[in-house]
């Protein structure tokens, strides 16, 4: 190649260059103007429906509450808001047979040194006792409160929920553990129930002592597992195990791998945890003239709720509940405003903690700590907690 060649083709390689840096540039200025006009909008609640995110623009996530000027229609809308329990012929087509649950059942059953049992309950569910998912629910004995119960996924035969009844009321003799034994415990059992590896986190474990009929009968463990998706754990979709140590055997009382009827699809972080917490303490100006003392910011999946809104709309006060007489002569109390919302979020909860100031007698929660939600992915305040009596710490 001769030189005149090499330095025309270095000519066009440097101009191209130029024009990548200048295109880098000029997109690195829209994105930083499209930021600062996202942050903007989040933070002033944009009146379109829709909220700029980066260098996108995300339909609104929250919706303002309704003003409900029953309880009867309160209950009627919460009640729409339920899935249905009716097994339709696409449900049907689509489920195991009778006959292969029952043989899952059993499989399940003998892992944990029962003996294969004969089921006395039989019926597909829908949206029934521990999980939206459809189930075959199966149980040793008519009377509900007795026997074994065994819930399992119609779709692909996975024991979603396993309950025995006759075992949890004995009077039972259980081993003293300490909280890291017990955990290591109910690991092993969690391993045991063909679950994928860290699916699930482990939230918390506890020892409760079991009563019936104002009877200690035993001592237990529950252990709770959250859902995790990249460090959010989701309450909503959960395993629960209780058990106990008898003689260094491990027993199992109950389990079950539940998901509630709450929607969550796993929202993008596009918003900073140090945005979220301006994005709250803005929003805590309009409800408060307390002085933040410090904040704690956890990234977490919580469900959409009206109560930020409703402080704001109460001039910062905790909204009064109404109170109504049924027909029947039953006195209840319920929000006014609320939101018929079964939907989770991922967001960044901004605990605000206040300095203690002088009381006020209008106001006694006026320094009570504050969560608030902001969703990491549109920026809006989508909820909050009053949560001046513990702190999630993850």
């Amino acid at each position: 190649m001769n030189e005149e060649i090499k330095n025309k083709l270095k000519m066009k390689i440097a101009i191209s260059q130029i024009k990548d840096e200048e295109k880098k540039a000029m997109n690195k200025k829209e994105k930083l103007v499209f930021k600062n006009v996202g942050i903007a909008a989040c933070v002033l609640m944009s009146l379109t429906g829709v909220v700029f995110a980066g260098n996108k623009v995300i339909e609104k996530v929250f919706k303002e509450p309704k003003k409900y000027e029953s309880y009867n229609e309160l209950i009627q809308d919460i009640k729409d808001s339920q899935p249905s329990e009716k097994i339709t012929l696409e449900d049907e087509e689509k489920a195991i047979s009778m006959e292969d649950a029952i043989i899952e059942a059993n499989k399940f059953l003998n892992k944990f040194g029962y003996k294969s049992q004969e089921f006395v309950n039989k019926e597909l569910k829908k949206n029934y006792w521990v999980s939206s998912e459809m189930i075959y629910f199966l149980t040793t004995n008519k009377n509900l409160n007795k026997g074994i119960h065994i819930a399992i996924n119609a779709e692909n035969g996975k024991c979603m929920a396993f309950s025995d009844n006759d075992l949890s009321l004995k009077k039972l003799s259980t081993d003293n553990l300490t909280k890291e034994e017990a955990e290591n415990k109910a690991n092993e059992l969690y391993k045991m129930f063909n679950i994928k590896e860290n699916e699930y986190k482990i939230k918390s474990i506890e020892e409760f002592p079991f009563y019936s009929n104002n009877e200690l009968k035993h001592k237990e463990w529950n252990a709770m597992y959250y859902k995790d998706y990249d460090g959010a754990l989701n309450q909503f979709e959960r395993v629960e195990i209780r058990f106990a140590m008898v003689n260094g055997e491990l027993i199992l009382f109950d389990f079950y791998e539940g998901k509630e009827n709450v929607e969550y699809k796993d929202n993008p972080i596009i918003i900073s945890k140090e945005e979220a917490e301006k994005i709250a303490l803005e929003q805590d100006k309009k409800l408060t003239d307390n002085d933040v003392d410090f904040v704690v910011t956890n990234l977490q999946i919580r469900q959409v709720n009206s109560w930020i809104y409703l402080l704001e709309q109460n001039g910062g006060k905790y909204p009064e509940f109404k109170q109504e007489q049924l027909e029947d002569g039953t006195i209840v109390t319920y929000p006014q405003y609320q939101t018929v919302q079964n939907r989770a979020r991922k967001v960044w909860t901004v605990n605000i903690h206040y300095k203690k100031g002088e009381p006020d007698p209008n106001n006694e929660k006026k320094y009570n700590t504050k969560s608030i939600f902001v969703d990491v992915t549109t920026g809006e305040v989508i909820g909050g907690a009053d949560e001046s009596y513990w702190e999630e710490k993850d």
